[in-house]
């Protein structure tokens, strides 16, 4: 069967419907590869999971209201279940990534095993519990809602239009991003509000993904905003791993172990966190500048 084509003229049964359609079918494909313990599956089924949860917001008048509102909530839930393993496996690499590239003579004492090491056990262990999840008859509950939700048999308004949750999203970006500018010139806590853009930004950038089959140029939108949301992404990882290292530092002093390495990995991960912040605003006029280009398209 040749690809379908699309063009200006879809709407969002044309669209989005089928890209619900299909990240529903990945999820469903990638629960045998979680099973299995294959490589990077845990995080690209998340990843699914999130896109989904994600589009059925952005569009959620396209879909069957109480039921996409359970679907998403479930997907939620299925997200923290793979997000237990997932925070491990990026935290393992992290530390491990992080540990490398410092000058052997400065690594000292059990560094590697009380970072790198209890992040893999963590991983196995939320591993296993994220299996015995999908074997639930909740995760089959969930995928039979959304085999339904999105098999396309349901009507869609027609004020519900392409664009209309596309703009939405980014109007979303844009409120975030400006509360975090303010926070951050008045010198206040920013980490929660700097989450949330990546999150908004997360969610731009799936719904333009999904648009841009249709028009080209929402490709522009999805591909500022991911870069957008890497690099915060990274930010919120730093987040984690610091937490971890000030955690590790307090057992390993019981244990009357030199902890001179872990100051040397939580600096370099404030200078990290750092220049993440200090490319916020350039992600954030490059979204605007695509966005704009959008506009004049469209």
């Amino acid at each position: 069967m040749a690809a379908q084509k699309h063009g200006r003229g879809d709407s969002v049964p044309d669209v989005i419907v089928p890209a619900a359609r299909g990240h529903y079918e990945r999820l469903v494909s990638l629960a045998v590869d979680v099973r299995a313990d294959a490589d990077d599956s845990v995080h690209q089924m998340r990843v699914s999971t999130r896109r989904l949860r994600s589009l059925l917001g952005s569009y959620k008048h396209a879909f069957p209201s109480e039921a996409t509102r359970t679907a998403r909530a479930e997907l939620r839930w299925l997200g923290s279940v793979l997000g237990k393993a997932r925070d491990a496996e990026v935290l393992a690499e992290r530390f491990s990534a992080l540990i490398d590239a410092q000058p052997g003579d400065l690594v000292v004492g059990s560094v590697h095993q009380r970072l790198v090491g209890t992040q893999q056990d963590l991983y196995r262990a939320a591993h296993a519990s994220a299996v015995e999840s999908l074997d639930e008859p909740r995760f089959a509950a969930l995928c039979a809602l959304l085999d339904e939700i999105t098999s396309g048999r349901h009507p869609v308004p027609a004020e519900v239009t392409l664009r209309s949750g596309l703009d939405k999203a980014h109007r979303q970006l844009r409120k975030a991003a400006k509360k975090v500018r303010r926070l951050l010139d008045h010198g206040a806590e920013a980490g929660p509000a700097l989450h949330r853009v990546r999150k908004r930004a997360k969610k731009l950038r799936y719904a333009a993904e999904a648009v841009a089959v249709a028009e080209p140029s929402a490709a522009d939108v999805g591909s500022a905003a991911k870069a957008l949301q890497t690099v915060l992404g990274d930010h919120q990882d730093g987040v984690l791993a610091r937490a971890w290292i000030i955690d590790t530092v307090a057992r390993a002093r019981e244990d009357d172990e030199d902890t001179f390495t872990y100051g040397l990995l939580y600096a370099t991960e404030e200078q990290r966190a750092d220049r993440a912040v200090d490319a916020l605003p350039q992600h954030v006029k490059a979204i605007r500048r695509a966005y704009r280009r959008l506009e004049r398209k469209s």
